[in-house]
């Protein structure tokens, strides 16, 4: 139940502070995405039915502060959630580098799997200013994930021993 109010408190902190309170005065595209940090954490931290549980809110709340087709941020979420399981299923992370790796795959592939649901659901075409706020987006969140991720990870091991 911890990982679950843990990874809630962090997507909807920094959904609501993202959304309501920058989105102002920062673009975008530099606002880092929580919720998404949330998702990956589920998946490659988090083993069993318990992950997807602490995904799956995080979806939701991606759901409702994103615009884009119905239902397409969260089942592009939730395909996120599913790679990441395996990843920690067939690979072992244990360093910054292959971390930071990983959630660039991971964040790129997000991003491409909603491209290819806005584009089956009717949306207009992508241009390269959309490609380079994308690539800004992705690393700047990627850079974000690296110290959380150790963190929230190593605190609980410490919790389990």
């Amino acid at each position: 139940m911890r990982y679950f109010l843990v990874l809630l408190s962090i997507s909807y902190i920094g959904a609501s502070l993202c959304v309501w309170g920058l989105s102002r005065t920062v673009p975008w595209f530099l606002l880092p995405d929580f919720s998404f940090l949330a998702i990956v954490f589920a998946g490659l931290f988090i083993q069993g039915p318990l992950g997807f549980f602490c995904a799956l809110f995080p979806a939701l709340i991606r759901e409702v502060t994103t615009t884009g087709s119905p239902w397409s941020i969260f089942f592009g979420s939730m395909a996120i959630y599913f790679g990441a399981r395996e990843i920690s299923r067939h690979f072992i992370i244990r360093d910054e580098y292959s971390l930071m790796a990983t959630v660039v795959i991971l964040m790129a592939l997000e991003s491409l799997i909603i491209v290819v649901l806005l584009v089956m659901a009717g949306a207009g075409s992508f241009g390269l200013l959309w490609g380079a706020q994308e690539v800004v987006r992705v690393t700047w969140t990627s850079l974000i994930a690296v110290p959380l991720f150790m963190d929230l990870s190593s605190r609980w091991r410490q919790v389990k021993d």
